[in-house]
């Protein structure tokens, strides 16, 4: 092997061998490096300026675009092609693992994001809709209805006019039992999501913030009112062990409901004959009401009241507030992380490239999460937090995976942003061309 003074040309040798033997698995479609090679090691003192020298470096320069730098440097450190070894085993293992992990831990935050806007979208539907009117519209009805069967089988009318009577009557009923369904199965779904499912979207984090968080007060013991915040989350974390054992338990008894303890507590409830003046005074119409609206819940048709349909402007507001961080902050960050694992796994594919060492993968992921998260701030750059997110969508999370998966696009825009930005500043001061 030729020897030369000059550390320059024989680092430029050097790496000219290893490029060369890179080349062997078909990577060159000519044999020019070979040439330039061989020509440079026939010299006995050879120096840079010699022409075999520079026509060696030149050759070397046009077998950048085939051999990047990145695998030039591994083949430094005595990476080979194909390399199967144990550690490159265990790193293209624990890629793929993170991987996985990462596309369950994706999946499961997106269901519950979307649905959360599935819910925030019925809530403003009812809102809009001003369901509140409808429902006290409803329950008016059936107690008109009911009344007039009650007045027609009095006066001994005819079977006609008590089947149409009772027609209408079954009918009022079912389309108010459907509407308040409706808004008690709205209203627990919007509450289970915000008090369980948004805060705690992955498996054992409930549990692990109640191992945490809690006090260790037993039960039965009395409240801290010096601490209302540990407080809440002592009765939180209460709750949800007495729901488990409920529902774990062998007891199928139901709890108490409202209307059952205003039914036991008014004893023998009067029913809407018994409200309306026998003497044709004027009757007192928001008493009718109020006991319409009990007689129906004694009755099981309904669960709620008109008064508490108020609560769902609030409980829109609070749930958008919940769907903000997912929306701007969580999912674009995890789908530009995602991107970036797919990039590393694609390059891990190619046995011709060398694996990317554990610092630059990690790099590399943060790199696009902070891109997911930056995209959604150009994409959304009028939401705030607690505003109306639901709108974003997998438009933003596209995206965010995308640009994860090619950081060279998104430092392209974000350099033509500044050029952009750069040209208007120097514009400032300048005189306008008439």
């Amino acid at each position: 092997m030729t020897t030369f003074h000059d550390p320059l040309v024989s680092g430029l040798l050097a790496d000219a061998k290893l490029v060369a033997g890179y080349g062997r698995y078909g990577v060159f479609k000519d044999s020019a490096l070979f040439a330039a090679i061989g020509d440079a090691e026939k010299l006995s003192d050879a120096s840079a300026s010699q022409p075999e020298v520079v026509k060696l470096q030149t050759v070397l320069n046009d077998c950048s675009s085939t051999v990047p730098f990145s695998t030039l440097a591994a083949l430094r450190t005595g990476w080979s092609p194909g390399d199967m070894s144990r550690r490159t085993a265990l790193a293209t293992y624990f890629l793929i693992a993170l991987s996985v992990t990462m596309m369950i831990v994706i999946g499961k935050l997106t269901y519950v994001y979307n649905r959360g806007v599935s819910i925030n979208a019925e809530l403003q539907e009812i809102d809009n809709n001003d369901f509140s009117a409808r429902f006290g519209q409803s329950i008016r009805q059936v107690w008109a209805t009911k009344k007039q069967l009650s007045s027609a089988a009095a006066q001994q009318a005819s079977a006609t006019d008590l089947t149409l009577l009772k027609d209408a009557y079954y009918n009022s009923v079912d389309n108010l039992h459907s509407l308040d369904q409706r808004f008690s199965s709205l209203l627990v779904r919007a509450q289970g999501f915000m008090t369980q499912e948004a805060p705690f979207p992955l498996w054992g984090m409930q549990w692990a913030y109640c191992k945490f968080s809690a006090s260790s007060a037993k039960a039965g013991a009395l409240l801290d009112f010096s601490n209302p915040r540990q407080m809440a989350i002592d009765q939180f974390c209460g709750q949800e062990i007495a729901l488990a054992q409920q529902q774990s338990g062998a007891g199928s008894s139901q709890p108490l409901k409202q209307s059952d303890f205003d039914c036991r507590n008014n004893g023998n409830t009067q029913g809407g004959m018994q409200v309306v003046s026998s003497t044709g005074m004027v009757e007192d119409v928001s008493a009718d009401f109020d006991a319409a609206t009990r007689d129906l819940q004694c009755e099981g048709v309904i669960t709620i009241t008109p008064n508490s349909i108020s609560t769902l402007t609030l409980q829109a507001k609070t749930l958008s507030e919940v769907l903000s961080p997912y929306a701007l902050w969580i999912l674009p960050a995890l789908y530009g992380a995602l991107g970036g694992i797919m990039f590393h796994m694609r390059m891990i594919l190619n046995p011709l490239l060398p694996n990317p060492p554990l610092s630059r993968l990690i790099h590399r992921i943060a790199l696009g999460g902070l891109a997911g998260m930056i995209l959604a701030w150009f994409m959304a750059p009028g939401t705030k937090l607690g505003g109306e997110v639901t709108g974003i969508g997998f438009s933003l999370f596209t995206f965010a995976f995308l640009f994860g998966f090619s950081l060279d696009i998104f430092f392209a825009i974000l350099d033509q942003f500044v050029s952009m930005s750069v040209a208007g500043i120097k514009k400032f001061g300048s005189p306008t061309v008439a």
